[in-house]
């Protein structure tokens, strides 16, 4: 009986080694596992925060940037400090005394987890700070497409009483109509009179979808007035209220911070041409959540109220030539750009003429994004100057392109409001805007 006993103890005390050994095998593993995921996650984390490229201030090259193999410690703005490794460029140069070395401004930065795993290489600009005047003042903006946009297509009444549309699945919402028969359309009463004038005869249309030239067949109805038509609703041009951003010495102005998009259709406007123009402003409608607000106002377009050109309509802003500078300006002087990486949480201001008049309010900036999935939402803030949340509730349609400043230097504008609190919105980086 006792050796029974000692031999189920035994057997007890193996079960009970063996377990714990599985155990301590177990969270090995767990903490292994749990140590890869939370790498990764850090990896993925800084990726995505570090940017792809950066300005440095020109001065700084004879301070302290152009040391080979340099190790310096880089902290951006969401407080991520990491170790960087500089590496100068070096190019050879041929000329009449042989080949030379030349280094380069232009360099890279590798970026290192815990100083050993590789992130992201960095390249960086060095260039003499630029300085532009902060506007922030309100401008009616004119443009004209390049072609005829197609809004809809729509039925109408034939002269037997049938509702017809000759342009169905044929013309799509979002179309430019370029040529009709070889024939330039610029402007929608060019097209009604191509149409009225066919006869009856097939046209052929060229029509710029989707970035691609494809040419269209469409066939002339005669509706009960008795004049040709093929269904379309059509837009040839667009106005609107908007916010100047900056002016440089050289009169050259960036606004919006996002670009002009068909009302309708959802689509990019194809430029023609354009041209800006003072405004007055009338009215603001109040941002609540879920409704975004909006300056109104009128536009006057008299030579007296011209101020310039809009010579490109681009996904982050409309950029032009100004003739001259609006008349709030005349008192403001240029200051210094921010780069983003100078960027910092906390309190910053825009400047906006919602009131009429130009005026600076507070705002918190609560994110900073490198790297985000569109251009003009790399900066994220909330908006804290009580004035402004009593006038408008937050951001409203038209103040989009208010400059950002901070610290004393122009480091972006506003670009869009989050509908479902019009207090936050988003900003661009201000040097995504002098890219153009």
């Amino acid at each position: 009986m006792k050796r029974m006993t000692d031999k189920w103890a035994f057997s007890n005390r193996k079960n009970e080694k063996n377990r714990r050994k599985n155990q301590k095998r177990f969270m090995k593993t767990y903490c292994l596992l749990g140590l890869i995921v939370w790498v990764a996650f850090a990896y993925q984390l800084m990726f995505h925060y570090i940017p792809d490229e950066i300005y440095l201030e020109e001065v700084a090259i004879g301070q302290n940037m152009i040391a080979e193999q340099e190790t310096v410690e880089w902290k951006f703005a969401q407080g991520m400090p990491i170790t960087v490794t500089e590496q100068e460029t070096i190019q050879p140069v041929f000329g009449t005394q042989g080949v030379t070395e030349q280094r380069l401004k232009h360099q890279v930065i590798s970026c290192r987890l815990f100083h050993l795993i590789p992130v992201k290489q960095v390249q960086v600009h060095y260039q003499e700070r630029k300085t532009v005047l902060p506007a922030g003042t309100n401008v009616g903006i004119y443009l004209k497409n390049q072609g005829v946009l197609v809004v809809s297509c729509a039925s109408f009444t034939d002269q037997n009483g049938a509702l017809i549309s000759p342009a169905a699945y044929r013309l799509k919402s979002g179309d430019m109509i370029m040529r009709v028969n070889d024939a330039p359309m610029t402007t929608k009463e060019q097209l009604i009179e191509a149409v009225a004038q066919s006869g009856g005869r097939q046209l052929t249309l060229e029509v710029i979808r989707e970035q691609e030239l494809i040419q269209v067949a469409v066939t002339p109805e005669v509706a009960d007035d008795g004049i040709q038509k093929i269904g379309v609703w059509v837009r040839d041009d667009i106005a609107g209220i908007g916010t100047m951003t900056y002016v440089t010495s050289e009169n050259q102005y960036g606004a919006l911070g996002h670009g002009v998009n068909d009302i309708d259709t959802g689509e990019l406007i194809q430029l023609e041409n354009g041209e800006i123009y003072e405004t007055q402003i009338t009215g603001i409608s109040k941002g609540k959540r879920g409704m975004p607000g909006e300056v109104t106002g009128t536009i006057s377009f008299q030579k007296s109220e011209y101020l310039g050109t809009v010579k490109q309509n681009s996904d982050d802003g409309i950029y032009g030539q100004l003739e001259q500078r609006p008349d709030s300006l005349s008192e403001v002087s240029e200051i210094p750009i921010g780069y983003k990486q100078e960027i910092e949480k906390g309190t910053a201001h825009i400047i906006s003429s919602v009131e009429g008049a130009r005026c600076t309010y507070e705002i918190e900036i609560e994110q900073v994004d490198f790297y985000p999935k569109e251009e003009n939402k790399g900066i994220l803030y909330r908006v804290t100057d009580n004035a402004l949340l009593d006038m408008t509730g937050g951001i409203v349609q038209g103040m989009s392109g208010s400059p950002i400043v901070q610290n004393g230097k122009i480091i972006g504008a506003v670009t869009h409001v989050l509908v479902n609190d019009p207090t936050r919105g988003y900003g661009i980086f201000i040097e995504n805007m002098l890219e153009h």
